[in-house]
């Protein structure tokens, strides 16, 4: 019972050339005013204010509403 088994792998090596694409597909830069910013973060100081939806409302990230709150 005696069987000849191979221990080499056979693999392909896949040559790619990488491409620039003319925009960049990721997320854009925003920049908020000085009024926009105390209008949002002054909406998350009234009593029973939810930051996080308030900041989703705005098309913003919490973190970035907890971050003007801190600078405020």
């Amino acid at each position: 019972m005696s069987e000849h088994r191979s221990d080499t792998k056979n693999f392909e090596v896949i040559t790619a050339t990488p491409e620039r694409l003319p925009v960049s597909p990721g997320r854009r830069h925003r920049s908020w005013s000085r009024e926009a910013k105390e209008r949002i973060v002054g909406e998350t100081f009234a009593p029973g204010a939810n930051v996080s939806a308030i900041a989703r409302a705005h098309g913003l990230d919490p973190s970035q509403v907890f971050a003007w709150r801190r600078k405020a």
